[in-house]
């Protein structure tokens, strides 16, 4: 459904320190300082029902079921009249908060000041009360961040995106480039995420992490490890068995295999989604949800990474410097907004980076203790394998 069926009503943001506040016990006051589509019209469409169940007005520290219950619904019982009345009133406050639309259907954008971009994005480390709101922002559609992460660095709101400085060292930056140029792997890159298949697209060359000399390479490892300090939700993914595998119900998130790219002067990768269209997503049953991004060197003319619609905003290479940004929505929609462009090194340049990308479970989710439905294959089969497994012991143990 298109927003402007919905009825929505857009609103910018003048500052983040307005956008965010001082301090945020509430994320739903400032819903529409953070330039969200409100979404009205039709309470039983999709729109609404997502955003009534994961809007901004869910209360710092409450439960989802909090924000959407009504306060008879919560049953609010108290033995002092003014206790009730006062419980009441925050828990209508509550309900009566911004409902805002899910983040692929939103179409503002909430910028960081200005002056922040020039001092290389807005730091967070000196301001509490906003990096537990972003830190809640992140969660409600995409990943969560770990606010702290040292080098941390907010480029743009919403969408979110965010730069960590030092990612990588210096040393383990150039033994991934030393490795994947002598690799022998370095082939022209395909296109995939939304992109399609045009040659034109790109003309950068790339390489996968899994060849005998790559896969076991140590900042390969480094960039999983960090990785999973900065997007909690993922911690201790990169040891398990399906970490490289197709996300399922009972293990919602995997990463494809980590890449090097290498653009000469002049090479490019044209304007493009990270995401999967919709229909894609579905027939794949998963949905790219994070793009982690590290400069594996210093370009110094040409070479940033272009957001068309978020100003534009230019994030410039520097080596050992990610750059984070979520294409796809807990929705499993692709966020339009994070369009972007590789913008070719001026000739005489090069630019090496190494891109992975966190990829999320898009098919139906099974209760815990629940079989899983037909939304998800390979938990179904790894069910009735166990099943079969369980039948033929207590059918040996009868003997």
């Amino acid at each position: 459904t298109h927003p402007s069926a919905l009825g929505t009503r857009t609103t910018r943001s003048v500052s983040a320190s307005r956008a965010l506040g001082p301090s945020l016990g509430m994320l739903a006051p400032v819903a529409t300082r953070l330039g969200a589509v409100r979404v009205t019209g039709d309470a039983g469409s999709s729109a609404r029902r997502h955003a009534a169940r994961t809007a901004f007005g869910v209360r710092v520290g409450a439960t989802r079921t909090d924000a959407r219950l009504s306060p008879t619904a919560r049953g609010v019982r108290t033995s002092r009249p003014d206790a009730r009345r006062a419980a009441v009133a925050r828990a209508n406050a509550q309900a009566n908060a911004p409902q805002v639309a899910p983040a692929h259907l939103r179409q503002t954008v909430t910028p960081v000041p200005p002056e922040a971009l020039v001092d290389g994005g807005m730091s967070l480390a000196d301001q509490p009360g906003m990096a537990a709101g972003f830190g809640d922002l992140t969660e409600h559609d995409f990943l969560r961040v770990y606010t702290d992460t040292p080098g941390l660095r907010v480029l743009h709101i919403d969408p979110p995106v965010l730069t960590v400085d030092d990612f990588l060292t210096a040393e383990e930056c150039d033994a991934l480039v030393a490795a994947a140029r002598d690799s022998g792997e370095m082939k022209t890159s395909e296109v995939g995420g939304a992109a399609g298949n045009d040659a034109n697209v790109r003309t950068s060359r790339t390489c996968t992490l899994n060849s005998a000399s790559l896969t076991n390479h140590p900042t390969k490892r480094a960039i999983l490890n960090a990785t999973e300090s900065l997007l909690p939700q993922l911690k201790g993914l990169g040891a398990k068995k399906s970490a490289f595998t197709k996300p399922t119900s009972s293990s919602p998130f995997s990463y494809e295999l980590p890449q090097v790219a290498h653009y000469r002067g002049g090479e490019y990768f044209k304007t493009h989604e990270d995401a999967f269209p919709a229909e894609v997503a579905a027939k794949k049953g998963y949905q790219r949800r994070a793009t982690v991004l590290v400069y594996l060197n210093d370009v110094h003319e040409g070479g940033s990474t272009r957001f068309e619609k978020l100003g534009p905003l230019d994030v410039t290479p520097k080596k050992g410097k990610a750059l984070i940004f979520f294409p796809g929505t807990d929705a499993s929609q692709p966020d339009a907004r994070t369009l972007h462009t590789a913008v070719e090194a001026v000739p005489g340049h090069e630019k090496w980076i190494s891109q992975l990308w966190v990829c999320a479970f898009a098919g139906k989710h099974a209760p815990a203790g629940v079989p899983p439905g037909p939304g998800d294959r390979a938990a179904r089969r790894a069910a009735e394998k166990e099943a079969k497994k369980a039948a033929k012991k207590a059918k040996g143990g009868r003997r």
